[in-house]
C-alpha cells in the first residue's frame, strides 16, 4: 500500500500541491505544536515512499534531521546564555523542532512530489494573469530552479558525506564539520553551470515551453476540500 502512495501523490495536480504548500508554510508558525506535530507525522508518512524511491532519499531525510537539531542546539544554547529556565528553555527548543521540521518536510515532499518544470507550470498558470505571460514564464523559471535545488543540495550532503567517511574515516566530528559545507557548496557551485546548460539544451529558456497544460481530475476536488478543511480546522482549534 505505501508503494502505491508516491505515484499517486505524483499524480496530483502540481497547482494543488502547490497551492497547499504555500497555505500551509505560514500557518505552521501559528497553529498549535499539536496541530504542529500531526501535520509532521502526516508529511513523514507522505514523504517516506517519496524518497525510497530516490537513490539518497533517507540520507536526504536524515541530512534534515541534522538540520532541525543544528537549529535546536543553538536556540537552547542562546536561551541559556540570556538566562532562560531550563524548562522554559526545552520548551521551547521543542516547539521550535517540530514546526521546523513540518516546515522542512512539507518543503521536500513538494519537491519530490512534483517535478520543477511542473511547479514552474503552475506558477505560470497563476501569474499570467496578473504579470503578464513574458514575466510568468522568467517566475516559473525561477521558481522551478529554486524547488530543483532543494533535492539536489541534500542528495549532494548526503553523498559527500558518504565520500568523507570511506576516503578519511580517521577525521574527527570537527575536521568533517570543516571539511564537509566546503567540498558541498564547491560541488553546488559546479551543479549550477550543468543546470545553466540542461536548461538552454532543453529550451526552456522562453515563454514557449512554460504554456501550462492541467487536466483537475476528481481526486484533486477530494484532496483540495480535505486540506481547506484541515486547514481552518487547525487556524480556528
Amino acid at each position: 500500500m505505501m508503494q502505491a502512495v508516491a505515484p499517486y501523490v505524483r499524480n496530483l495536480d502540481p497547482r494543488l500541491k502547490l497551492a497547499v504548500a504555500l497555505v500551509l508554510g505560514p500557518c505552521l508558525w501559528k497553529i498549535s505544536v499539536v496541530f504542529a506535530f500531526l501535520c509532521a507525522l502526516v508529511l513523514f508518512a507522505i514523504l517516506k515512499p517519496l524518497a525510497a524511491s530516490q537513490p539518497v532519499g533517507p540520507k536526504m531525510v536524515r541530512s534534515l534531521v541534522f538540520y532541525v537539531l543544528l537549529w535546536v542546539g543553538i536556540k537552547i544554547v542562546l536561551d541559556s546564555l540570556t538566562g532562560v529556565p531550563l524548562t522554559l528553555a526545552a520548551m521551547a527548543a521543542f516547539d521550535l523542532a517540530v514546526r521546523l521540521s513540518a516546515l522542512l518536510l512539507l518543503g521536500l515532499t513538494l519537491a519530490l512530489s512534483t517535478s520543477a518544470r511542473a511547479l514552474g507550470l503552475a506558477v505560470a498558470w497563476a501569474v499570467s494573469p496578473l504579470v503578464g505571460k513574458e514575466r510568468a514564464w522568467r517566475l516559473a523559471l525561477s521558481l522551478a530552479l529554486m524547488i530543483h535545488f532543494l533535492p539536489l543540495c541534500l542528495s549532494t550532503m548526503a553523498n559527500v558525506k558518504e565520500m568523507v567517511s570511506r576516503r578519511c574515516p580517521g577525521y574527527g566530528f570537527w575536521q568533517r564539520l570543516l571539511i564537509i559545507p566546503q567540498a558541498v557548496i564547491r560541488n553546488m557551485g559546479q551543479k549550477t553551470w550543468n543546470q545553466t546548460l540542461a536548461v538552454a539544451g532543453r529550451g526552456l529558456e522562453g515563454a514557449e515551453a512554460w504554456e501550462p497544460e492541467f487536466v483537475w481530475t476528481g481526486h484533486d476536488w477530494l484532496w483540495a476540500i480535505v486540506a481547506l478543511l484541515f486547514i481552518v480546522l487547525m487556524l480556528l482549534a
